[in-house]
């Protein structure tokens, strides 16, 4: 049987800036025939790698057509069934590792989190984001982003992701003025949500507002039974990686030469944390 890509029930994203097809999401009728479609597509369009996130139960399929295991997830839908994070590469540069940056991130690692929880700066509100506060949002992402995987500039786009992909925005204010920005992208039927797009404005740096964002999305999350949170860090940005790391979130992966984000391909990390 030959799969379509108007037939599919899967979640994809092909992204030229990237130079790669993402796995976002597998539905089971589309098993086994999509490992076959996802090669023929990147071969078609000169894409140089595949990235799929799926059960671990279909994991001997893709890993028979080349894929690697880059990262994994236990209890990651509804908090039971485990998730792998696979890739495939067709250019053997791209799947050197990035070494320098690596070798400062191990290092982090290695050192205990140690870190004390604070009240945030009472100048600071923290709030839940909607459609009427998508054009200061786009703002902010433009003061901390010079280019970014998804178009966050447009705020017809950040309007959709609410309506349609059950994306969930927060807020850090100070003087009623939108200074910081995070985003779950929640899956409401598997309970689990990617924490990402965190903007700090330059400004306001050093008010560990990442971290007061963080901690206000896991609480509202929570309370909606979400069971698994993670993310998708820039591997160059180790105090983004470092805030997860305090918040107790375990580091499970390196995705190599992963995501197209301020201007170049990037190594991502990968964490995660089960409630």
């Amino acid at each position: 049987m030959t799969l379509k890509k108007e037939n599919l029930k899967s979640e994809l994203s092909a992204c030229s800036d990237s130079n790669r097809i993402y796995l976002m999401d597998l539905h089971p009728d589309d098993f086994p025939q999509i490992v076959d479609l996802l090669n023929s597509e990147a071969l078609a369009n000169n894409y140089t790698k595949l990235f799929a996130k799926v059960p671990v139960k279909y994991a001997p399929s893709f890993i028979n057509e080349g894929y690697i295991c880059e990262a994994f997830i236990p209890k990651f839908y509804n908090g039971e069934e485990d998730a792998i994070f696979l890739g495939k590469y067709f250019d053997k540069k791209r799947e050197q590792p990035e070494n320098e940056a690596l070798k400062e991130f191990q290092k982090m690692v290695e050192k205990p989190a140690g870190f004390k929880p604070t009240a945030i700066d009472p100048d600071y509100t923290l709030k839940p984001l909607g459609e009427d506060d998508t054009t200061d949002m786009v703002k902010v992402f433009k003061e901390v982003f010079e280019t970014y995987p998804f178009p966050i500039f447009d705020p017809q786009f950040l309007i959709k992701s609410m309506r349609e992909d059950g994306t969930r925005y927060f807020g850090a204010y100070k003087n009623s003025k939108l200074i910081a920005i995070s985003s779950a992208e929640c899956n409401d039927d598997k309970k689990n949500a990617e924490m990402t797009d965190f903007a700090v404005s330059p400004d306001h740096r050093g008010k560990r507002l990442a971290v007061h964002l963080l901690t206000f999305m896991e609480e509202e999350l929570k309370k909606d039974g979400f069971k698994t949170f993670y993310t998708i860090a820039r591997l160059h940005s180790l105090p983004m990686n470092k805030t997860f790391y305090n918040l107790g979130y375990k580091y499970s992966g390196t995705l190599t030469n992963n995501t197209q984000i301020s201007g170049k391909i990037e190594s991502m990390n990968v964490w995660y944390k089960n409630c």
